[in-house]
């Protein structure tokens, strides 16, 4: 990496959006090899987006994106039946408790079965994808599949992570042990190494002779003055986690997480690598609401960028925004790297330059509408009824966005 671009960079928001203006600036200009940019065609996609919130919450009372709603597939408020039958005797016992489950939850939506639907047995409700995973974590949590101690098992403890059984896994993720033998030891091996980073950092995730990821949240609530800041919650997810996403852009014994290095851009080695960091960035997400429960507020919500995910690269392929340029011709690994870097940063910066869009139609500040409740209320759900109602377009860019089977990239390849 050149001095230009300081690894530390490559873990703010800031650059974040920079890189993905970057290309989305080329994408617009014709000038990127795999994608092409089309914002004149923005409101197409406005105008869908629109639709699907007035009718998902038509109050326009939206609460903030994160793995909550995936929690609460069917319409169902699990986690206020889990907590009220638990009675958690303090606000820190609850944030604790809700804070593990939002993090490893995020952690784990990564590849699983083609085909895979998961049963919430007690509700009868089915779900595929993103919200087969959601519900997958939440029920293991509720059965106390990831609690060391038998008298609490609303927990998730670094020790029981690193044994986890993996006949266990299978059936709390009701995945066939026989057919998916190869994704059972990788999510085994990926909930280990979570388990094991934990242990590394008992500075952040530590309290005695616990270890546990909700601890992190508590720490920093308490440290607070009633506000807990965004950005330094992802500094803290970042710098603990950033090596447990393999696969990416990296310089020598240092691993950039969910970052990859464009070879068309930089001209030298290490001289493009554009960052994501969509799970790491979910999970401060998903910390909003515990948090709030326990009477924090999060602050600097606006630094974060949107998610680099497959609903919002749908969203803009359907509305004709994005383009993908000869999408049927066979590519080299680094090629099918380097349009997945396109797809993912143009659909990144595209979301930003929506939610402006969607503000000024509607005549309300950031403030009164934040890039969290657009993301919920409409930009993910309005690109998520696309990968529904469209399968074979939905595996499709699927691959785009995942071509080499990165484990934890949670897009099917």
């Amino acid at each position: 990496m050149n001095d230009t671009q300081p690894a530390l960079s490559l873990f703010r928001p800031q650059h974040v959006r920079e890189k993905a203006y970057e290309l989305l600036k080329l994408a617009s200009d014709g000038k990127l090899a795999y994608v092409e940019a089309v914002p004149d065609q923005l409101e197409t996609a406005l105008a869908k987006v629109l639709e699907t919130t007035r009718e998902n919450y038509p109050d326009f009372h939206i609460p903030p994106y994160g793995i909550w709603r995936n929690f609460e597939a069917g319409g169902i408020d699990r986690w206020g039946a889990l907590a009220n039958a638990r009675g958690f005797e303090t606000a820190e016992e609850m944030l604790a408790a809700a804070a593990d489950l939002a993090i490893l939850g995020t952690y784990m939506k990564t590849r699983h079965p083609e085909g895979w639907v998961f049963e919430d047995r007690m509700t009868g409700t089915r779900a595929t994808e993103q919200e087969a995973s959601a519900l997958a974590a939440f029920h293991m949590f509720a059965a106390g599949s990831f609690s060391g101690e038998m008298t609490d098992p609303y927990r998730v403890d670094a020790q029981t992570l690193v044994q986890m059984d993996r006949m266990e896994l299978a059936e709390g993720l009701q995945w066939d042990a026989s057919d998916n033998d190869g994704l059972l030891e990788a999510m085994q091996r990926h909930l280990k190494r979570f388990g094991e980073a934990l242990a590394l950092r008992p500075d952040l995730f530590g309290e005695g002779d616990v270890t546990r990821p909700g601890l992190l949240a508590v720490q920093m609530a308490k440290k607070s003055e009633g506000a807990v800041s965004a950005r330094d919650l992802l500094d803290r997810l970042l710098e603990s986690f950033c090596p447990l996403w393999e696969g990416g852009a990296g310089d020598g014994n240092m691993v950039y997480g969910d970052s990859f290095e464009h070879s068309r851009q930089g001209g030298t080695p290490g001289a493009f690598v554009v960052p994501f960091h969509q799970a790491a960035q979910e999970m401060v997400y998903s910390l909003i609401e515990p948090l709030a429960w326990a009477g924090f507020e999060v602050s600097g919500l606006e630094a974060l960028t949107p998610p680099a995910d497959l609903a919002h690269a749908a969203l803009f392929y359907d509305a004709g925004v994005l383009k993908v340029l000869e999408p049927d011709t066979a590519l080299s690994p680094v090629a099918a790297r380097d349009r997945m870097i396109e797809i993912r940063a143009v659909a990144l910066a595209l979301t930003d330059r929506l939610a402006d869009l969607l503000r000024h139609e509607l005549k309300v500040h950031q403030d009164q509408l934040p890039l969290t409740c657009i993301l919920e209320g409409g930009t993910s759900r309005a690109g998520g009824l696309y990968l529904q109602t469209h399968p074979q377009e939905a595996k499709k860019l699927g691959h785009f966005m995942n071509p080499g089977s990165v484990f934890w990239l949670p897009f099917g390849a």
